[in-house]
């Protein structure tokens, strides 16, 4: 059996001395040179970090400042919005006040009007109450007349007026004159129609007498019919009062009596278009004419003594009333002694005078 031999064993060689304290002063020297790079490195970091420090630093005033330049700029902006508020609020009140001036302005021109229609309206009714002063001053005087001839009849009265007679001669004086004139003449005509007689006119009305209830409630709702039914829309709108009683004849050919009174007091209180019927008219052609069931009414009238009861028909009534129709006028003869005038003598109506009427 071969058996391999061990290698040879060389002699082990061991640096010298000095050559193992040359290796230790060439290891520490490089130590102390890496000892010195780490010395400058860790000093260069310093640096660094002392830099980075300040950055940060720098940074967090500079974060500050950011945040404080954002809670200014809020503030800044409330403070806008809250100008912008004030402006706007400031126009809304201009504009408040703006409209408050015009509605001040407009108030005091409403207060104006109402206080000149308030005057023009008191300057009416004291023309109204004047004009019925006169009459009844006219009527107590043609009584006393009356009283020394004992020349009496039952006659049926009418009296007619134009509504805002006054106002209408203020707007256009010429015109209205125009247009009383043709509408007394249509009733005239009528009224002879009719059998009725005038006795007189008034301005802007007409005082006629007829020989019977039924012949002057015919003619007046006829007239008020045709007035109302009337296609002109600045047409007049009149007021009829209708009373029967015993009046005097006066030698010059009119009429006195409290009768007289009652009737022009019952035209007063006639619908604007409409007539006003004393009880005892109503009762006379009830069932006669056809006259639509209709409310009595107890009035006080001025210088009457106790009330009267009347009878009202507005526009609205006469208008759905059928044609009353039988213009044939009932004739009547009179006594020579007791005839004033002939039926609708020559007498043409008096030119009207503002402040006659209503």
């Amino acid at each position: 059996m071969h058996f391999p031999k061990p290698p040879e064993k060389k002699p082990l060689s061991l640096p010298s001395k000095a050559t193992l304290i040359s290796q230790v002063e060439e290891r520490e020297l490089l130590l102390q040179q890496r000892f010195a790079e780490l010395a400058e490195l860790e000093n260069r970091l310093q640096e660094e970090k002392e830099q980075l420090e300040a950055k940060r630093l720098d940074l967090e005033t500079k974060s500050r400042d950011l945040v404080e330049g954002e809670l200014l700029l809020k503030k800044q902006r409330l403070f806008h919005q809250k100008q912008v508020s004030l402006l706007m609020e400031q126009d809304e009140l201009v504009a408040l006040r703006a409209e408050l001036e015009q509605r001040q302005d407009d108030f005091q021109k409403k207060e104006a009007f109402l206080t000149q229609t308030e005057k023009r309206l008191n300057e009416q009714f004291s023309a109204r109450e004047q004009d019925l002063v006169k009459r009844e001053a006219w009527v107590s005087a043609e009584h006393e007349k009356a009283t020394t001839k004992h020349s009496r009849r039952l006659q049926a009265i009418v009296f007619t007026d134009v509504v805002s007679y006054s106002a209408l001669m203020q707007a256009d004086e010429n015109k209205t004159i125009q247009k009383v004139r043709a509408d007394l003449r249509r009733m005239q005509a009528e009224g002879q129609v009719q059998g009725g007689m005038l006795i007189n006119t008034m301005g802007d009305g007409m005082l006629m007498i007829f020989p019977s209830a039924i012949q002057a409630v015919r003619f007046s709702l006829g007239m008020q019919k045709n007035f109302n039914q009337d296609s002109d829309p600045e047409g007049l709108r009149h007021r009829f009062g209708i009373h029967i009683a015993d009046v005097a004849l006066l030698p010059d050919g009119g009429i006195a009596g409290d009768g007289v009174n009652i009737a022009s007091r019952l035209e007063s209180k006639a619908p604007n278009g409409g007539i006003c019927l004393s009880e005892i008219v109503y009762f006379i052609v009830k069932g006669k004419l056809p006259l639509p069931p209709s409310s009595m009414e107890e009035i006080a009238l001025k210088n009457i003594a106790e009330p009267v009861a009347v009878y009202k028909y507005a526009p609205e009534a006469i208008l759905g009333m059928p044609d009353p129709g039988g213009s044939t006028p009932l004739t009547m003869v009179m006594p020579e002694e007791e005839r004033t005038a002939p039926p609708f003598a020559v007498k043409p109506p008096a030119a009207p005078a503002d402040g006659a009427g209503p």
